[in-house]
């Protein structure tokens, strides 16, 4: 109960938080709640992650937070700036107002402590890329705190690909009066020479040949160059028995130099013909934010509150013009260097969204009995589209959504609920290897019921379970024309599970397990032109992670992460699948002083058993899964 009720205060505009200055106590496994989705700095555990909650993307659908406040996010905000990122589906999202369908990913940014520190820390990175971070945590009296952070990465990748990264930002935090934060944030990165390794597309869909990994087999010219920036403002005041929460927010993305690169009609000795997308200035800029107020009125024990949201958000992406260029036969995972050729880059599509929702809510937290949480939003959104040569195509919308959810506490240990909500997402723009590539997709409509529980067990173990039931539009490519386009309507509907604790002392234990069933059904099924089964979709994940602190050993402690994934539909006719896999990572921290500074000896070693495999995305391509790789860090927190 306490810990919804700390989730209901921090939605509703409350500024407590944890302060956070120190790199080397961070520990994803000892920090996260449950198993369904937590990063604390490189590391991350869990079912989900921003681009798969459910089996549905959540940053796609626009669910982003930053510090429980709505951000419609161009560009991902800088990691050196982000101290966590949280996936809240289910009750660990019951305090967030007006939540939506594809569960909710919200950002907390770093924060200084009550005495400055200088964290350094120097990664090897995936196949020893080296990164190197400073982040230097400055309070300054007892009501200000800033953070300034910049990050060096040279990313490598197992494609063996590579890309150069300069990442920077600061924040700062005023509490001008108690009860009352005001914070300023930028972050942003810029990329270079990011190589692009090739997609695959085979002729029958059937999962490509293995193929040597590390061995880049794109062209050195086809690359990234651009950079990205998140900015922004956050207000939370408590005053008396009104709380107000606001914050507005610019996210831009661009990419000066682009290329995407892709192998078409692959067959089975691994042959087919290579292809390379050129264009330029290919931008997305949002402008966005919330003002959020509401009143708590308290009637013995139960206690209600009112509010009032206002989001908004203007949205401006340029892009398209692409020029093609066909290099001709080729074979996958054999570099084959061709010349650049000079293609001659059309005209961009000119892709505005603007969207404004006001919504009203009421909550009820009755003590030690039941938490009722139900939102009415109106949403007016306008998407107008001017394509190159073409009419604009303006399309308007302006739903009712809503959400509705309740929660029972038969016992002190047992908390029970059931929920239900409307949402309005859009849905992205029509892969490369699309007859029309780069076509804006229209907004959608969504829904989502679900249902769950969970048990506090004696010893401090705590299970949470749930079933769901989530309907969206499906697009994908149509076999008889090769646009990207709706073909149907795609359910899933699954359980998911959690189970944390500590069975031994110095031991931390968390287990994700979710189910799902994912179907598609429409004319396009009802044709033979796809298959019932979504591309992608998984019927069983199962992520698990412990920590364990050895006795006698002090600062030593010794981790593992296993990851297992049954078959995965590989091709939109549902006759290729990409066999079940199991991942193992080990790990171990060591942690001393070196002098009077703090310090952390991070080893990892990713994918033990080196296990070969591919990853499918919408549309069928195919890309690799990366292979063993070790990670060592040093983290110094001066």
């Amino acid at each position: 109960m306490r810990r919804l009720a700390w989730g209901l205060a921090l939605a509703a505009g409350g500024w407590q938080a944890p302060a956070a200055a120190q790199r080397t106590t961070e520990n994803t496994v000892r920090e996260a709640e449950d198993g369904f989705g937590k990063s604390v700095g490189s590391e991350s555990i869990g079912i989900y992650a921003s681009g798969e909650v459910r089996g549905f993307s959540a940053t796609e659908a626009g669910n982003n937070r930053i510090e429980g406040i709505y951000w419609d996010r161009a560009a991902t905000l800088s990691s050196v700036i982000t101290r966590e990122t949280t996936t809240r589906v289910g009750l660990s999202a019951f305090g967030y107002p007006l939540p939506a369908p594809t569960g909710i990913i919200d950002h907390e940014m770093r924060r200084a402590g009550p005495k400055p520190v200088v964290s350094v820390q120097v990664n090897s990175g995936d196949y020893l890329g080296t990164d190197l971070i400073v982040d230097a945590a400055i309070p300054i009296g007892e009501r200000i705190g800033i953070n300034l952070d910049a990050g060096l990465y040279d990313d490598q990748y197992v494609s063996g690909a590579s890309g150069r990264f300069l990442s920077y930002g600061g924040i700062a935090r005023l509490r001008p009066v108690d009860g009352v934060e005001l914070t300023g944030f930028y972050g942003g990165y810029s990329f270079a020479d990011e190589e692009q390794a090739p997609t695959i597309f085979t002729a029958d869909g059937r999962v490509p040949q293995p193929i040597v990994r590390r061995r880049f087999f794109g062209q050195d010219w086809a690359d990234w160059a651009g950079q990205a920036f998140n900015y922004g403002a956050l207000a939370k005041a408590t005053l008396g028995q009104w709380q107000v929460a606001a914050g507005a927010f610019r996210s831009r993305f661009a990419r000066d130099e682009y290329h995407t690169a892709f192998y078409r009609g692959v067959d089975a000795d691994g042959v087919g013909r290579s292809f390379v997308l050129a264009g330029e200035d290919q931008t997305t800029a949002s402008t966005s934010g919330e003002l959020r107020l509401s009143r708590l009125i308290e009637d013995g024990p139960r206690r209600h509150r009112l509010l009032v949201s206002v989001r908004a958000r203007d949205v401006s992406a340029r892009y398209g013009g692409l020029a093609t260029a066909d290099l001709g036969l080729a074979t996958i995972g054999v570099p084959d260097p061709r010349p650049r050729p000079m293609p001659v880059s059309g005209e961009r599509t000119r892709d505005d969204v603007r969207q404004a929702s006001h919504a009203v809510g009421y909550e009820l937290r009755w003590t030690r009995l039941l938490e009722l949480n139900l939102g009415l939003t109106r949403t007016d959104y306008r998407n107008a589209v001017v394509v190159p040569d073409a009419a604009v195509v303006l399309e308007r919308d302006r739903p009712w959504l809503w959400n509705a959810a309740l929660a029972l506490l038969p016992t002190e240990r047992l908390t029970l609920y059931v929920a239900t909500t409307r949402g309005l997402e859009e849905s992205g723009i029509a892969p490369g290897n699309a007859s029309n590539p780069g076509a804006a997709l229209p907004a959608l409509r969504t829904r989502q019921y679900e249902a769950g529980a969970r048990y506090a067990f004696p010893g401090g173990w705590r299970a949470t379970t749930a079933v769901f039931d989530i309907a969206k539009p499906y697009f994908d490519l149509d076999r008889r024309n090769g646009a990207f386009r709706q073909l149907g309507t795609v359910t899933h509907r699954g359980a998911e599970a959690s189970l944390s604790g500590s069975p031994l002392e110095g031991l931390s234990m968390i287990v994700g397990m979710v189910w799902l069933r994912p179907r598609v059904t429409g004319q396009a099924v009802d044709d033979g032109r796809i298959g019932p089964r979504p591309i992608g979709r998984t019927p069983l994940f199962i992520d698990a992670s412990v920590d364990y602190r050895i006795p006698g050993f002090s600062g030593f402690s010794v981790d593992a992460h296993a990851t297992y994934e049954a078959r995965r539909t590989a091709n939109a006719a549902n006759t290729a699948s990409l066999p079940a896999r199991a991942i193992l990572d080990l790990g171990a921290r060591y942690r001393s002083r070196i002098g009077h500074v703090p310090t952390l000896l991070r080893v990892q070693v990713r994918n033990v058993a080196d296990t070969f495999g591919w990853r499918v995305s919408g549309g069928g391509g195919y890309t690799l899964l990366p292979g063993r790789r070790v990670i060592a860090s040093v983290t110094a927190d001066f």
